[in-house]
């Protein structure tokens, strides 16, 4: 058996031309990774959607005389247009069912295509080869994809003949994949981003990790900054030519079936590809090549599967990521950083002219440091030239980890085995693109036909203006809603609707042919559209939750229209089959499937084809709304939206009259205190819904809710967990979410209070005995600050570093950048480095920005926390303050490092000295009298904080001469 890994259609030989007929040539990989390509000659047809296909062939006999007509009929097929309005007005409700024919005609497919659309005819484009093969074989053989499969090959010229695929065989062949990391170099020292499109930009290291079933091998080749002896570092290869490294680097690669690396579209392939140019190397500079694919340009080499984990991770795992940087990403998947230092201290290795064989080969980084003296690179981020073979090195080893932990092959070739597309076309085209794909291909295998022509939405948006709620202008989407009479909550069941907008979708039996919203006036004009199901389209909020608008019938039923009081009406039209809930019913059947068998057999086919199911199915109502997609129909995302919102609201109501407190909802979910079962079955009895759920998912030992769509809690198992806080941090967020998170958890549900840790430099004074719970509040939020304060004493460690653009080219006219590059134009297009300066109060600045770190005599550190700053507020108050809005303005007080800091010190060192003597004075802070303090009340307060102080000394000193 041999497995299909790329299809293309080569030029006819010399000789006999056949119009009909198309060279196909596949390439395979045996058993053993080793690579076999086979030609075959492919008879292309074009489809045909019609009831009358003994006209159709009698015409196209006589319009193309002496070429021969057949046609194949594949199927019972119904078109998914056009749209419900317009059948309305055409009186044509219900969409014909029409055989989908396959025609052969010897005969140009161009002009055969364009004599079609003349006659109003739907057909498969000449350049939808691949989808009639898709056809073809997945009809044939019963399976969800024919591109990447195994096949048997015989002798047959015929492609139809000649492959016998084996749908049953899921395992993957041996693929050979190489991961790769390049550094560059600007050898002329300019300060640039060496991206090799000047000549003097030179490639001076690539790790290379190479693996299949037979093992694992990596290499880092690099040529020497300076004449001297290899580094003795095992794998790693010295050069003394750019030349011979580049030459031997393809020479590692040129079995690989699979290039992967991070951000490999953007950087590293076209800086190999210009390196070879500027190098004159063409005899390997012939093998590169680029394609688009979406609105990315894809480089190749020799045809190899090329891809990029930058892409991968920003499409597909960008909902649980702080950031899209490589570093980010393994620290958060592998738990593992990159070498941390900075990959610009590489060019003062290869520029410097003080760089010799004992330095190179120092391990000293103090004198490696010293002599080189890299340009604004503190000595914590920089190191010596081994450290520097050791970073480029890392960087590949994270790209193979995570290319094997996510199995980013499997994923990829499963998704595009739903369509005719290859891995790379499956990774980076859109979700309108690749639907539109899935429906040409396995719709029209589940029976219906799809031209991408016709798909053009004929809703006005300007029609449902009336219908749009918030400032953008669009329909009102899911609903939320928080219980006001508590914050706190124990035991508390979380039900889930599982997969709830195509659940939706199916059990409306939305599709484009079969739904739409009507105004009252349209409605009353329509006799036809009163005998279907109606449904009113609301807005719903916070009153909806109070009035139960579904009655107390034993079963849930839509609210009934009323013309006198609704504006608008959801008709939907039950009596037809329709193509998306067919297609949304038969993928989530396929994924239950996989499910099942991923638990028998843990094969990680079955894990990733479930997978892509549910990415797939999830993005429908996405592209229903987008009105840049050819897919979009507006209604059905207006009805979508509606129709859940009515579920939660029917499901709230009814666990409301069985006496359960519903804490939280959202969108899909409903929070419950108190549920005695594990189930949700007595809920869904009352739902009844066609299609879909609600699932039980989990019991909370305790629950903290925060607001909407932000809100805390503790598993069964004890682990505190944290939803809508912000996913990208820093050791600051970090040090202070510990510290609030904790105090705050221990202080609402009264459970062990924190263990003082002496390493954190905090006083824990909050914590002694007989504080009122405001006074503890303000004292932690003061300690913590104080010791943020201190942690942000280095300017330098939170600096930023990065490339200006011209300043014609940022959107945002109010950014940082744009406002240094206004008072330093000269720094455009160049590396600056800038941090956060502490407010300048004379010059009314809330922050400076500060173009040199090392002139920033105190980093403004709110900056560096200032997204989470309202989250830290909004959790002190529920635990310790407890006003009815969070005192942000008294927050931002002790934060202002100017006005609070002597203020802050005097006081909290009084305290310190007090407490060491046994009697510690139990400090109310003074913002808790109310008063609002200014620059110069904090001055008054200093020289206070002084006197009361110098006073202590010398009581203290009194109590020590009379002892």
């Amino acid at each position: 058996m041999w497995y299909s890994i790329r299809w293309e259609k080569v030029p006819r030989p010399p000789g006999c031309y056949e119009p009909h007929i198309i060279h196909v040539k596949t390439t395979f990989l045996d058993e053993e990774g080793q690579m076999i390509s086979v030609t075959r000659l492919y008879e292309e047809w074009i489809g045909v959607c019609t009831n009358r296909i003994d006209k159709i062939v009698s015409v196209l006999q006589e319009s193309f005389p002496n070429c021969p007509v057949r046609y194949v009929c594949l199927g019972q097929v119904r078109k998914i247009l056009p749209y419900l309005e317009q059948r309305f007005h055409k009186l044509h409700l219900d969409s014909p069912t029409k055989p989908f024919y396959k025609v052969y005609i010897r005969a140009n497919t161009a002009e055969v295509g364009q004599f079609l659309n003349k006659f109003k005819v739907s057909y498969y484009e000449k350049n939808d080869w691949l989808v009639r093969i898709y056809i073809d074989l997945c009809t044939k053989y019963q399976t969800q994809g024919f591109y990447y499969k195994w096949y048997t090959v015989a002798n047959a010229l015929n492609l139809m003949d000649s492959f016998e695929m084996h749908p049953d065989q899921t395992h993957t062949p041996d693929w050979t994949i190489a991961a790769f990391d390049i550094e560059t170099v600007p050898m002329d020292g300019g300060n640039r981003i060496p991206t090799g499109l000047d000549k003097t930009d030179e490639i001076v290291m690539i790790s290379l990790y190479i693996w299949n079933r037979k093992g694992l091998k990596y290499w880092l080749l690099y040529r020497l900054p300076c004449e001297t002896e290899p580094i003795d570092m095992e794998h790693t290869y010295a050069y003394t030519c750019e030349k011979k490294m580049l030459n031997d680097f393809h020479c590692l690669i040129k079995d690989c079936h699979v290039l992967t690396g991070y951000n490999i579209y953007g950087f590293d392939l076209p800086c190999i590809f210009l390196r070879l140019f500027w190098l004159d190397m063409p005899e390997i500079l012939r093998y590169y090549s680029s394609v688009l694919v979406g609105r990315v340009i894809v480089p190749t080499f020799k045809n190899k599967l090329c891809v990029d984990e930058y892409h991968y991770f920003r499409i597909f795992s960008n909902y649980n990521l702080p950031g899209f940087k490589l570093d980010d990403v393994a620290k958060k998947k592998l738990n593992e950083a990159k070498v941390p230092i900075q990959s610009m201290g590489l060019w003062s290795w290869y520029t410097h002219p003080g760089v010799d064989s004992n330095l190179v080969h120092c391990a000293s980084l103090a004198k490696c440091y010293d002599t080189l003296k890299p340009f604004r690179i503190p000595i914590t981020e920089f190191g010596t030239f081994r450290d520097y073979m050791r970073y480029c090195l890392k960087d590949s080893c994270l790209v193979y980890r995570l290319f094997e932990l996510e199995t980013i092959l499997n994923f990829l070739v499963e998704r595009a085995n739903f369509t005719d597309w290859n891995a790379v076309q499956a990774l980076l085209m859109g979700n309108s693109g690749f639907l539109l794909q899935v429906f040409k291909t396995y719709g029209t295998r589940l029976g219906f036909f799809i031209n991408a022509k016709f798909l053009k939405s004929p809703i006005d948006p300007k029609k449902y203006a009336s219908l749009f709620v918030n400032k953008s202008q669009t329909y009102q989407g899911a609903l939320n809603y928080i219980d006001e009479s508590q914050d706190s909550y124990a035991d508390v069941s979380v039900m889930d609707f599982a997969s709830m907008y195509p659940s939706a979708l199916v059990s409306g039996n939305l599709c484009y042919g079969t739904c739409t919203i009507l105004s009252r006036e349209e409605w009353l004009a329509c006799p036809r559209a009163q005998t279907l199901k109606n449904i009113p389209y609301r807005t719903h909020g916070e009153q909806d939750f109070v009035h139960d608008a579904f009655g107390h019938g034993p079963v849930f039923q839509y609210p009934p229209y009323d013309p006198t009081v609704d504006n608008f009406v959801i008709v939907i039209n039950e009596q037809s089959e329709a193509f998306l809930p067919c297609i949304v019913r038969h993928f989530v059947s396929l994924r239950e499937h996989h499910q099942r068998k991923y638990k028998e057999t843990k094969d990680v086919y079955h894990y990733n084809a479930q997978l892509c199911i549910k990415i797939l199915i999830n993005s429908l109502y996405g592209v229903m709304a987008n009105k840049e997609s050819c897919l979009a129909y507006l209604p059905i995302a207006m009805i979508i939206v509606t129709l859940a919102r009515y579920q939660l609201l029917g499901a709230y109501h009814y666990l409301k009259r069985q006496n359960y407190l519903v804490c939280y909802a959202d969108t899909d979910s409903l929070m419950v205190q108190s549920w005695p079962e594990n189930n949700c079955d007595s809920v869904n009895a009352y739902l009844n819904l066609s299609f879909g759920s609600l699932k039980y998912e989990q019991r909370m030992t305790r629950l903290l809710v925060l607001s909407r769509k932000r809100y805390i809690y503790q598993t069964s198992k004890g682990q505190i967990v944290t939803k809508g806080f912000q996913k990208r941090t820093n050791e600051i967020i970090e040090f202070i979410s510990q510290l609030v998170l904790e105090n705050v958890w221990s202080f609402i549900f009264n459970v062990s209070k924190p263990v003082p840790d002496p390493a954190k430099g905090l006083s824990y004074a909050w914590l002694e005995e007989n504080l009122s719970m405001e006074s503890r509040g303000w004292i932690l939020w003061a300690d913590i600050m104080q010791q943020v304060q201190y942690k942000c004493r280095d300017a330098k460690k939170y600096s930023i570093y990065r490339k200006t653009k011209h300043l014609e080219e940022y959107k945002s006219p109010h950014c940082a950048a744009v406002r240094m590059l206004e008072k330093h134009p000269e720094k455009q297009n160049d590396f600056i480095e800038y941090t956060y300066s502490r407010a300048d109060v004379s010059a009314r600045e809330a922050s400076k920005w500060v173009m040199d770190a090392r002139e920033c005599k105190w980093v403004n550190c709110e900056q560096l926390f200032m997204s989470q700053k309202k989250i830290f507020c909004l959790l002190l108050n529920k635990a310790f303050w407890k006003r009815p809005q969070a005192p942000m303005d008294l927050v931002d007080m002790v934060m202002n490092a100017l006005r609070w800091k002597q203020f802050m010190h005097a006081e909290l060192l009084y305290w310190h000295k007090t407490r060491e003597r046994g009697n510690a004075r139990k400090i109310i802070m003074l913002v808790e009298k109310g008063l609002k303090y200014t620059f110069c009340v904090n001055v008054h307060i200093k020289k206070v904080g002084r006197q009361i102080v110098r006073r202590a000394r010398k009581r203290k000193a009194a109590e020590e001469e009379t002892q």
